[in-house]
């Protein structure tokens, strides 16, 4: 799970110059790419937390196929399989890669690309936002954790300088 997440933040986020560009616009023929959009946000966890559900129109998208690279060898090199995303609105792009089959990787992007829109307009109430507050409260606690048990242990032997009793 940690691999997919920082995959997903360490792509590139374009912004635009202007405020106003960053609205999702909601078309006749947008369509809901994730349940929790589809419900327009049911999983509130607070009385005034309320998502932005994610509508992705295909007239926003412009997608080009390009050559892989990496490790795959002679395959991956010569077939357009590798999947960039422009979500024209907000700028932002996302690159796919992932196997080595091009619908796949279309489906893939499709994804990531709602994803990072999601975040970019509900922020830390998004999917990817919930996740990395979770992750970032459980290594928080295990600081903690950590902390607590080696001051325990200064505190028991304060006259031992660091080393343990069996090294001499």
């Amino acid at each position: 799970m940690h691999r997919v997440l920082s995959s997903l933040l360490s792509l590139p986020i374009r912004r635009p110059q202007k405020p106003a560009d960053l609205t999702l616009r909601a078309c006749a023929r947008s369509r809901p790419l994730t349940s929790e959009a589809a419900d327009g946000g049911s999983d509130k966890k607070g009385p005034g937390k309320q998502r932005t559900p994610v509508l992705l129109s295909e007239e926003d998208i412009e997608e080009k196929h390009v050559r892989g690279w990496g490790n795959g060898g002679q395959k991956v090199n010569k077939t357009n399989s590798c999947v960039q995303l422009l979500h024209r609105p907000t700028g932002t792009v996302v690159i796919c890669q992932d196997t080595r089959y091009l619908q796949q990787n279309r489906k893939i992007a499709r994804k990531r690309l709602a994803d990072k829109l999601d975040l970019l307009a509900n922020g830390s109430e998004s999917k990817i936002g919930v996740k990395i507050t979770k992750l970032q409260a459980r290594k928080h606690k295990q600081r903690q954790r950590s902390k607590k048990k080696y001051a325990a242990e200064s505190a028991k032997d304060p006259g031992n300088g660091g080393e343990s009793a069996g090294s001499e």
